[in-house]
């Protein structure tokens, strides 16, 4: 019997694409004026659409000495007023389920807690975790969390579901955890088959629960 559901937010909730290209673009500026080559910007700057900044970083080798100048405009980034976002207009189906919800997701506390301020979704969870990255040395990563979020609440890893997009994130720690993983194929999310189940729209979660 599922008792909890343990969500992410960017391309599970949140419509990342909603946020428009030219948010990172403070971010982005020490990479494009540094003399890194040309591939590895690219990959950089596509990666943050979908992986964690710190994740990003060390999947496409940026220096220490421009990560550093990124992060500092990370901790300054958030939703500008009067910029509007989008969910993917399904978390209606969140509240009505049976069981806990908490919600987890990777990045800069700023940035996070702006995107879930500007959506309105607070009230949809039992509790909200960041993991945050603006202390890098500190960060928990979500395997950890998740390992906390069973033994405060009293969960056996079968009683549990993670609902989210990257199989280098959330996905990869549920399955580490042996606790099923259910992948949100959202536009443009490449379907990863390790998952334990796909679905297309969180009215779907209600079935699983069952």
């Amino acid at each position: 019997m599922i008792k909890a559901i343990i969500f992410d937010l960017d391309n599970c909730i949140l419509d990342t694409h909603s946020l428009g290209e030219g948010i990172l673009a403070p971010v982005l500026a020490p990479l494009y004026a540094s003399g890194l080559p040309e591939e590895v910007k690219k990959g950089m700057s596509d990666a943050l659409w979908d992986t964690a900044f710190e994740d990003a970083v060390a999947q496409n080798h940026v220096p220490e000495n421009v990560a550093d100048l990124m992060r500092v405009e990370c901790r300054r980034l958030k939703i500008p007023e009067g910029r509007d976002i989008r969910s993917y207009g399904d978390e209606g189906y969140i509240q009505p389920l049976a069981v806990k919800k908490f919600l987890v997701t990777s990045g800069y506390r700023n940035f996070q807690n702006s995107k879930i301020e500007k959506l309105g979704i607070k009230s949809l969870f039992d509790e909200i975790i960041i993991d945050e990255m603006d202390e890098p040395s500190a960060r928990k990563k979500k395997k950890r969390i998740f390992e906390e979020i069973l033994k405060k609440n009293n969960l056996k890893k079968e009683e549990v579901l993670v609902v989210g997009d990257n199989p280098r994130s959330e996905l990869k720690a549920a399955k580490e955890l042996d606790i099923t993983a259910v992948q949100t194929l959202r536009p443009g999310i490449k379907k990863w088959d390790e998952a334990d189940y796909h679905i297309e729209s969180l009215s779907e979660l209600s079935a699983l629960i069952k």
